[in-house]
């Protein structure tokens, strides 16, 4: 009786814990007025962020959770404050002898700020 009761409670905490590690963090793309870059359509450039986790032996994940928010950091880093549109995102994922790589790859448009 009393093993069965710490079976229950060991199984629960190892749920909770797997649980947990699935969560990601959300990444919210600004939506940005087109007027704002209109008469700068010519000076758009491509700039792309790409960001990578690994699943190990497809149950434990490292770095997957948070790729989407890198790879978005990086994008914005080479934006250099510039204004970012046309956000393409591309998933993909390569098989590792001991698990996956997931790779998340941000590619956008960034048109110089009118001053």
């Amino acid at each position: 009786m009393k093993f069965n009761k710490i079976f229950k409670v060991i199984l629960l905490f190892v749920f909770a814990v797997y649980f947990t590690g699935c969560s990601g963090k959300p990444v919210t793309f600004d939506s940005v007025d087109p007027k704002l870059y209109a008469d700068k359509k010519s000076e758009g450039r491509t700039i792309s962020g790409e960001a990578s986790g690994f699943q190990l032996l497809l149950f434990i994940p490292i770095g997957v959770n948070d790729r989407h928010k890198q790879a978005y950091d990086v994008l914005k880093g080479q934006a250099n404050g510039d204004i970012i549109t046309d956000i393409k995102v591309t998933e993909s994922w390569t098989y590792a002898f001991v698990g996956t790589v997931y790779t998340t790859k941000f590619t956008a448009t960034a048109y110089p700020r009118n001053k």
